[in-house]
């Protein structure tokens, strides 16, 4: 992992001076208070009104200044000393720009040179925290694309000017101060709250015991909790990284104390923290973002994404049970399982906010930003009223969530502005269309060959990058190519956000894999291949329901319904020969057997007749074929309290 990767995960480690550590954590505090103080409309309370720019340009400033102080805290005084002057520098910027954002609109008309001199250096400052924060691939983005508007007339476009390019980035609606970071100020931050002030009252350990109490008793437990604690997290954190390294410090030591090995264990904490990214309700904001791109409501986001994200977590929970099955591995001890009705008793109470925050988004139809804001005030209440394991929630506790906060967004919202200077240059340019149409030409008009070179350009284009900030670049630059096929934009966006996402799995950067690798003493390579195996479902299925509305439950009730079931049944047969084991161990051709039935059985049925007796055929030869097979051995069975350790032996050995 690189230095800036190290960064992007470990927000806020930085500053090694206990001044500037305050300063960084009182900044951080302050990035939290405006981003509620914007979503609560405190201005008002005031007689003022503000620009929406306002706040945003604050709260990049605010950001600014916290990644810069953290710059190489090991490099000695020099290097903290330029951190902190550039730090200040990009601060007294945003907040000038912020306070005299309406002024400031009107004269950029005329350009004036020392508007163009502070865009210059503002814009020169955060590619430079960019780079350092998660590397080079979105700074070559946007210097590819400023050298097409500076020098536009050698391309066949028209050539923009030095003054109005630096203006229109950093003043126009459409640039620096655009979408994507007011989605990050207004949607991501009070969501991030929430998690943090769950995890400071004790929820998140609740739950994760939770599903170690429900799930842990059975084969293959340890890896089975894993998964559902960490796709619980991953919708609402949207970070697989960080995701991996809370939960996986709990759950990856104690699946390998039960059986599995450690790039395995690795893996599926790798694969189940990064899925939590496609599952509704929150999709780590990206399904917000969505919505708002499209122009949508926010429940057409979600249901069209809650099909191929169950999907995505059958492949995994199939794979474990068979490699469960496979080598003897029963569920966790008795002993290191905790009682599910006393601690349901003593954590009911955690069940509240998110009670609130479903009704406030779906029956309510509640802003997203405004559902947070219920969830965290329900959350602070009851964690205050009713302590879990004799610890009640209190002030300082709500304080060390909000600096946590701050400086677990800061990173973010610094790379989401340069999402918006992505944005920016393909409307200042107007490349998205061109290509868009160079993308189509590519692919010689073949939508197959279209959907294969942009999911190869979306996995490249996400690497390192956040899910919010990948999603708002691809789905700029690529979607309208993907709608000039044919495909709706839902399911151009859904396909982008798949591909875009995967990059935390595949190698050579694979955050995620390796976050988890570190943290279970594996090999990155191994463990990357492995992670790719368990997710294999997000490399295929955004080709088919990138033809088929049924999978994205579209079209008829009794259509979705079926293509569900089929689907489901589909998983499960090529989940079955990704592991070798159905209920005891199958040979190379009826490994092929079984991937030929699984593809039978995810194409939809709605494509045609044939299509939908290949799938009631496949259907019951799958099902004949597994039954068919010798029972699995009695240690597989449901957990009798002593884990069978034995080790997995029948993964592949892949070399680094």
């Amino acid at each position: 992992m690189t230095r800036g990767h190290e960064n992007a995960s470990q927000p806020g480690t930085g500053p090694a001076s206990p001044v500037l550590d305050k300063l960084v954590s009182g900044l951080g505090f302050v990035l939290v208070l405006v981003s509620l103080a914007w979503i609560l409309d405190a201005a008002r309370l005031f007689g003022t009104a503000v620009f929406d720019e306002q706040p945003i340009a604050l709260a990049l400033g605010l950001s600014l200044a916290v990644v810069a102080f953290g710059l190489g805290p090991a490099r000695g005084g020099l290097v903290r000393g330029g951190g902190v002057i550039l730090g200040l520098a990009l601060f007294g910027i945003m907040a000038t720009l912020a306070l005299r954002y309406p002024e400031l609109v009107v004269s950029a008309m005329m350009r004036p040179p020392w508007l163009v001199v502070v865009s210059l250096a503002l814009i020169a400052g955060l590619l430079f925290l960019v780079w350092r924060t998660i590397g080079l691939p979105i700074v070559l983005i946007v210097l590819v694309l400023s050298g097409c508007a500076l020098f536009g007339m050698a391309l066949g476009i028209p050539t923009t000017a030095v003054d109005r390019w630096a203006i229109y980035l950093v003043i126009d609606p459409n640039g620096l101060l655009g979408l994507p970071l007011r989605v990050a100020v207004q949607i991501v931050i009070p969501f991030v709250f929430f998690g943090e002030l769950l995890r400071h009252s004790g929820g998140s350990a609740y739950l994760t015991q939770l599903c170690l109490g429900a799930f842990g008793g059975y084969r293959g437990g340890s890896a089975k909790a894993a998964v559902g604690a960490s796709a619980f997290f991953g919708t609402i954190s949207g970070n697989a990284v960080s995701n991996v390294a809370g939960t996986g410090i709990v759950t990856i030591p104690l699946m390998k104390r039960t059986g599995l090995r450690p790039e395995t264990a690795a893996a599926v904490e790798a694969a189940a923290s990064t899925g939590g990214q496609l599952l509704p309700p929150v999709m780590g904001a990206a399904a917000f973002v969505m919505a708002d791109m499209l122009q949508v409501p926010y429940l057409h986001v979600v249901t069209a994404a809650l099909l191929p994200a169950l999907l995505y977590y059958a492949a995994i929970i199939v794979q474990i049970d068979r490699i469960s099955a496979r080598n003897g591995i029963s569920g966790v001890d008795a002993s290191e399982r905790p009682d599910l009705t006393g601690l349901l008793r003593r954590g009911w109470h955690f069940f509240i906010p998110f009670a609130a925050l479903f009704a406030l988004l779906f029956v309510n139809q509640t802003r997203p930003e405004m559902a947070a804001v219920g969830a965290i005030v329900a959350l602070a209440v009851v964690s205050a009223l009713r302590g879990y394991e004799g610890k009640r929630l209190r002030p300082g506790d709500v304080m060390r969530a909000v600096i946590d906060t701050g400086h677990a967004v800061a990173p973010l919202l610094v790379i989401t502005a340069a999402a918006g200077l992505v944005i920016g240059l393909v409307s200042l340019t107007g490349l998205g269309f061109s290509i868009a149409g160079q993308a189509v030409a590519a692919s010689g008009g073949n939508t197959i060959a279209l959907l294969v070179l942009v999911a190869l350009i979306a996995i490249v284009f996400g690497m390192g990058m956040p899910t919010v900030a990948v999603y708002v670049v691809l789905a700029t630059v690529l979607a309208p190519a993907l709608v000039e096929t044919g495909l709706a934009p839902m399911q151009a966006h859904l396909f982008i956000l798949y591909f875009g996402l995967m990059s935390m799995l595949t190698p050579p950067v694979a955050l995620a894999s390796i976050t988890g690798a570190r943290i279970a003493g594996a090999d990155m390579w191994r463990t990357s291949f492995v992670a790719m195996r368990l997710a294999w479902v997000a490399y295929i299925i955004p080709f088919l329901f990138a033809f088929s509305p049924e999978l994205l439950l579209g079209g008829t009730p009794t259509g979705a319904a079926i293509a569900a079931v089929t689907a489901f049944l589909g998983t499960s047969a090529i989940s079955v020969a990704a592991v070798g084991y159905a209920r005891a161990p199958i040979s190379g051709p009826m490994r092929l057997v079984y991937v030929a039935l699984g593809a039978t059985l995810l194409v939809p049925p709605a494509w045609g007749m044939m299509f939908a007796v290949a799938n009631l055929l496949g259907g019951i030869a799958f099902i004949a074929l597994f039954l068919a097979s010798a029972p699995a051995p009695v240690g597989a069975r449901k957990g009798d309290g002593k884990p069978r350790i034995r080790e997995d032996k029948h993964l592949p050995a892949i070399k680094s």
